[in-house]
């Protein structure tokens, strides 16, 4: 069961991340950063999970569905994610299941369920882990009881549904390391 300390603290790494990655793609922060949409995104994610863990799942689901009108973020109270979470554009972002620390979702695109397997591999029925550093670049899915690995980044449009080594880059299309200055350079 998640703490509202360790909530506190997550949230926190989100500020910090979200923060740094919107001066790299934007030239400066926001000056009212709680305004942002990927900001209310992962805050309301984070109250979201943490009245769920702690047996209030009307709070949680209306505070899931406050997000998702608020900002398009599709993220389920039952999603396990780790500090430092950015979902760079939140409208029709879908998140269920379980990430890792500094995980960067650039929208439409997501992780969940989808596949006839119901295996479950920690994160719930049919639902996939992903590790630390997982880039998921515009349009990507991760579907169905699979594990990504450490540092990996799923191209755009690509549809992943087998697991994924640590350090993988799967697709064609835009990565960080082409960006160009302006655009998300530290994903």
């Amino acid at each position: 069961m998640i703490t509202w300390s360790e909530t506190r603290a997550r949230m926190r790494e989100d500020r910090e991340r979200i923060a740094r990655v919107l001066t790299e793609s934007e030239g400066s922060a926001p000056r009212f950063l709680w305004m942002h949409p990927c900001y209310q995104c992962a805050v309301l994610h984070r109250l979201s999970h943490y009245c769920f863990r702690h047996g209030h799942p009307f709070a949680a689901r209306f505070i899931w569905h406050l997000n998702l009108f608020l900002t398009g973020g599709d993220i389920s109270m039952l999603s396990d994610i780790g500090g430092g979470f950015v979902a760079l554009h939140p409208s029709a972002v879908t998140m269920v299941g379980t990430t890792g620390r500094n995980c960067t979702v650039i929208g439409p695109g997501g992780i969940g369920g989808g596949t006839p397997r119901i295996d479950d591999i920690g994160a719930g029925p049919g639902l996939p882990v992903l590790g630390d550093g997982v880039t998921l670049a515009p349009g990507s899915l991760v579907v169905g009881p699979i594990r990504v690995g450490h540092d990996v980044f799923v191209g755009a449009g690509a549809v992943v549904s087998r697991d994924i080594a640590d350090g993988a880059s799967l697709a064609p299309g835009w990565h960080p390391s082409s960006a160009r200055p302006g655009e998300l350079a530290n994903a």
